[in-house]
């Protein structure tokens, strides 16, 4: 009966994928996908690959990294303050296996991606017993202790204080290279990511995120899925903190594990609407290229304030974010185009 299911899906997807190309939402997606492939290849110019391709590489390993947290936040409603924490341990575990134990790059990545899955279930477990609010605090806390730590702590001589551990090598030498296999992973990581939003486990996740009391008394096992949510999520940070590690070839407490890093995840996925999972994309682009567009404008001094002014907006409208509500509008426009 699975087999037969699968099978049928297998065979109604180009069908599925051709009217989903003619809405807006397929449309726009595919219009990104098409500039991103090509966008390499608009310039062979030592400038525009060495310094300005690389942007792009690092949006699509935030858009990988707010999407865990939309996931885990939107999607579940186990909401986190301190997601930094699973970005770092992937990303610092990474760099300590290649450079004190020769790893292999690849090697390096998959046990730096286990380790935040295996701090993912430690902090999930504990957090069962706060909601809301706490939950967001408790996790905060967890935040600075891990920066306590590894500053001033027992682990600071592990792991060098607050200079942390540089020269490491990068994802790839080639930033072409370097930039599909961060295009090709953020594509898997969004496909994984909203199916499960979209299947049975995401409907779950959902009917425990909005009434976790009536989802118990229905039978459901939250306990089990919110673990299991803190696990998905843990995952996909660790993947993006894996990623931003080699593409930094450093890593250091305050900038993988920082508060600010935390807060900054949050605003990327709300940016562009909670639940979108898209939206953590759009994010994830829009902050990026501000801060480059306001760096070289010589007003890099300015970028923390625009954040905090951001950060205001997003409070006000932090379930529909700033970007969908735009993108809504524009789909009207795009019906109007086609006599819909």
């Amino acid at each position: 009966m699975q087999k037969t299911k699968i099978k049928k899906k297998i065979n109604n997807f180009p069908k599925y994928l051709k009217s989903w190309t003619k809405t807006f939402s397929g449309g726009i997606t595919l219009l990104c996908l098409v500039i991103l492939t090509i966008l390499p290849f608009l310039s062979t110019d030592l400038s525009y690959t060495k310094y300005f391709l690389p942007h792009f590489t690092l949006a699509m390993i935030f858009a990988i990294f707010a999407a865990s947290w939309d996931l885990l936040t939107g999607i579940s409603g186990q909401i986190s303050f301190g997601h930094a924490i699973f970005f770092g341990i992937a990303g610092y575990l990474c760099a300590y296996l290649i450079d004190y134990l020769s790893f292999n790059i690849g090697l390096a990545i998959i046990i730096g991606v286990i380790g935040a899955v295996i701090i993912s279930l430690a902090i999930g477990v504990p957090a069962l017993r706060l909601k809301g609010p706490y939950l967001a605090l408790g996790t905060l806390a967890f935040n600075i202790i891990l920066i306590k730590l590894f500053l001033l702590g027992s682990l600071s001589e592990w792991f060098f204080g607050s200079e942390g551990i540089s020269g490491l090598p990068k994802l790839n030498k080639d930033p072409v290279i370097e930039y599909f296999i961060v295009f090709i992973t953020m594509i898997i990581s969004f496909i994984v990511i909203i199916q499960i939003s979209k299947s049975k486990l995401g409907t779950i996740f959902k009917s425990i995120r909005d009434d976790e009391t009536g989802a118990d008394a229905s039978g459901i096992n939250t306990t089990r899925y919110k673990i299991l949510a803190w696990v998905i999520s843990g995952l996909f940070a660790g993947i993006a903190g894996t990623f931003y590690a080699l593409y930094n070839t450093s890593v250091n407490p305050t900038g993988n594990y920082g508060i600010v890093l935390s807060f900054f995840v949050i605003l990327m996925a709300s940016l562009g609407g909670l639940t979108t999972i898209s939206g953590a994309a759009l994010g994830a682009f829009f902050f990026i290229f501000l801060e480059y567009i306001l760096i070289e404008a010589g007003a890099e001094i300015y970028v923390q304030v625009l954040f905090a002014v951001v950060l205001m907006i997003v409070v006000r409208f932090a379930e529909r974010g700033i970007l969908k509500p735009v993108l809504e509008n524009l789909k009207n426009v795009w019906d109007v185009l086609l006599g819909r």
